[in-house]
């Protein structure tokens, strides 16, 4: 990702990080959420990784659960969201991810690695291959479209949506994918991704 597509990133999401903390979580995602949970205890694991946290409201329903919960994000005025919420939460770049080789028994990714284009979507999942130990729980959504495409919403934010094929194509390079779902999201033949995955065992 460029200096500047981070920077615009990080500007859109400072200023409007507040409000976002109010705004109603859709169905879809908190049903997915609440599965990730239920999931991850069924496993026994205890530490989950969020990477694009935003004001922490997937966080506070992960941390209350019981579940040792770590938020990253590009905004700081997201990290100071969370941490006023008493989640543990850190400044962060989804490719750069400040954490040790295993860290965490599952992570979660809903609407961040969209943001990303080609060369460092494939970074962000081998951060988060890394950080998460083998045969972990890896849980993403993101913006997709009928035919790949780079576009720019009006407010600048960049945004890469992948075909469900090259998504899934991307995410096996480093994970077993255990499930795949799409559902409506826009016109124009965009829809939402989500996809469950195991970090592949070396």
């Amino acid at each position: 990702m460029t200096k500047d597509v981070r920077a615009d990133l990080r500007a859109f999401y400072d200023q409007e990080m507040t409000e976002r903390a109010s705004r109603p979580v859709t169905a879809a995602r908190s049903r997915h959420l609440d599965r990730f949970v239920e999931e991850v205890q069924r496993r026994g694991a205890v530490s989950v990784l969020e990477v694009g946290c935003g004001a922490g409201r997937d966080g506070t329903v992960i941390q209350s659960a019981g579940l040792a919960y770590t938020g990253v994000d590009l905004s700081a005025s997201s990290i100071d969201i969370c941490v006023r919420q008493g989640l543990r939460a850190t400044r962060a770049d989804a490719i750069s991810l400040p954490f040790g080789d295993s860290t965490f028994d599952a992570a979660w990714s809903m609407s961040t690695l969209m943001h990303l284009p080609d060369n460092d979507f494939g970074l962000a999942l081998r951060e988060l291959a890394r950080v998460v130990r083998p045969g972990g729980l890896v849980e993403i959504g993101v913006w997709g479209h009928i035919q790949s495409r780079d576009w720019a919403s009006p407010d600048g934010r960049f945004f890469r949506q992948r075909s469900d094929r090259a998504l899934r194509a991307e995410l096996s390079e480093v994970c077993t994918v255990l499930d795949f779902a799409t559902w409506d999201w826009q016109e124009d033949d965009a829809h939402y991704q989500w996809a469950r995955t195991e970090v592949t065992t070396p």
